[in-house]
This record gives C-alpha cells, sequence and structure tokens, in this order.
C-alpha cells in the first residue's frame, strides 16, 4: 500500500505540473507557441493523466476502507 500511495502521490505531482503549464502556456509568445504547436497535446495529456490520478485515487481509497473489513471476514 506504501508503493501505491507513493505512485499516486507521483501521479498527483506530475498531474499538477500539466495543469501549471497548460495555465502558464498562453503566457509563451505567439511565435513559439506557432513554433511548437503543443496546444492540443497539452490538453489530451491533462485529460489522461487527470482520469489516471483520479482512478488511482479511487482504488487507493476503496482498498484502504474496505481492506480491514475484508482481513475481519464480514464479507466472506
Amino acid at each position: 500500500m506504501d508503493k501505491f500511495l507513493f505512485f499516486n502521490v507521483c501521479v498527483s505531482g506530475l498531474n499538477l505540473f500539466i495543469i501549471v503549464y497548460a495555465y502558464s502556456y498562453n503566457f509563451f509568445p505567439k511565435k513559439w507557441r506557432n513554433k511548437v504547436k503543443q496546444g492540443t497535446v497539452i490538453g489530451l495529456a491533462l485529460i489522461f493523466i487527470s482520469m489516471i490520478t483520479m482512478f488511482s485515487w479511487i482504488i487507493y481509497f476503496y482498498y484502504l476502507i474496505f481492506e480491514p473489513i475484508i482481513q475481519l471476514n464480514f464479507m466472506a
């Protein structure tokens, strides 16, 4: 569980970095933005990394909440 928590924290940090980069993308010069053309890539990365982050936290909290119940054999 500790390794999965570390994975969730790392993915959340990556997600935060992408959110900040997407917000600050408009502050770069238009010449540079037209040269690299990353608008679509940033949007797709933001969507998919956010989905991965959400599902990984949901899985983590599911096991955190229901693992003690399963160990007590209430569900067996």
